[in-house]
């Protein structure tokens, strides 16, 4: 199987060529190979055809001698007695139906094997994809562009993939580990974005917001942040410095990949290591911008466990809360995870299926 994991895989953007990052999407296709392994017939049924033919109250240019089945879904309708909003009502329902699997944990009938993934964003695997991808959105991206050299190495890493001998499993359930770092992140960072977009001009609100991204910043740090990373001094705070933090950055950063790791050089696939390398960048990019805006936060005065005793100045949090949006939309981006891609605000059903079917 030639393609990304049908719900997470291994991406690393192009304007950041060294790190890899975890990314929640489907696959586009999947060939099954043998028909006689692990499949059986289940039923014969000869089902109604739906004839498709042009429909001439739709003007298009192109040629009258262009097959049926060759034009756009939406130039066509049913010839049988059907109006045409039936039909088109049909290749809305096809297309919904087709897109209950676009979102995790997608089609939970296929077991993918994550011991032999294949990425093309792999960029010691194909290099040569990294440019061409630059400056594109991740939708643009395409296999295009790779160097016959990139595509031998491809086709030899496929290979050693479906030959290689049985060998003892890591037994890591890799699905599980790559999903639970989106699972942990997402909706927190959203919320944090909402509640950074808001008028710098309203002070009540300016600091309410703020105090609300801190809780949210210590919410996500609580399981790490230990008692002796904490400064009991606000001169220590006070210094400019965050090195008291990085014992919570360490921990954030390194506890649910440290058990892993000893597995690494010894019984985990190259492409489980690639798997591992992207849950440890990925990761840690995430620990650290969320722990140096909390540091941030707390040197402020922000902090709910923390509070000082005169409320902050509000030019400074002004200046904080610009801080903390540039710094958490650059780390939005830089992960780029399906699970944001949605309507602000999201459509009601009927406005929904208007959309699709009108």
């Amino acid at each position: 199987m030639v393609c990304q994991d049908a719900d997470e895989f291994v991406r690393t953007r192009s304007q950041f060529p060294d790190r890899a990052l975890l990314y929640d999407d489907c696959c586009s296709e999947i060939m099954i190979c043998d028909f006689t392994s692990h499949m059986e017939v289940v039923s014969f049924l000869n089902l109604e055809t739906l004839r498709l033919r042009l429909n001439p109250g739709i003007p298009t240019d192109l040629p009258d001698d262009l097959n049926t089945r060759e034009r756009p879904l939406s130039l066509i309708w049913c010839v049988s007695n059907t109006s045409p909003d039936s039909s088109v009502h049909h290749a809305f329902e096809l297309m919904h139906s087709a897109s209950w699997r676009e979102t995790y944990p997608g089609d939970t009938r296929i077991i993918l094997d994550y011991t032999g993934l294949v990425s093309f964003y792999d960029t010691a695997l194909v290099p040569s994809l990294v440019p061409r991808r630059a400056g594109l959105e991740r939708w643009d991206h395409r296999v295009a562009g790779i160097s016959p050299e990139d595509i031998e190495s491809v086709k030899d890493r496929l290979a050693r993939a479906l030959e290689r001998p049985s060998v003892k499993p890591s037994g890591i359930d890799w699905k599980t580990v790559l999903r639970v770092v989106v699972d942990r992140y997402a909706n927190r960072l959203d919320v944090m974005k909402y509640l950074l977009n808001v008028s710098l001009d309203d002070a009540p609100v300016l600091l309410h917001h703020a105090r609300m991204v801190q809780r949210q910043l210590r919410t996500v740090l609580t399981p790490y942040t230990i008692l002796t990373a904490t400064p009991s001094q606000f001169p220590v705070i006070s210094n400019g410095t965050n090195s008291w933090a990085a014992p919570v950055f360490r921990e954030c950063a390194t506890t649910h990949t440290s058990s892993i790791a000893t597995h690494d050089g010894m019984t985990l696939t190259p492409s489980e290591r690639l798997l591992l390398q992207a849950v440890r960048e990925t990761t840690r990019e995430i620990c650290r911008v969320v722990t140096r805006m909390w540091a941030s936060g707390f040197i402020t005065g922000l902090d709910p466990f923390y509070l000082s005793d005169q409320p902050p100045e509000v030019d400074r949090i002004r200046s904080l809360m610009s801080e903390w949006n540039k710094d958490l939309m650059q780390l939005i981006s830089w992960l780029d995870w399906s699970v944001w891609v949605k309507c602000r605000p999201a459509c009601g059903t009927e406005v929904h299926h208007s959309q699709h079917v009108g």
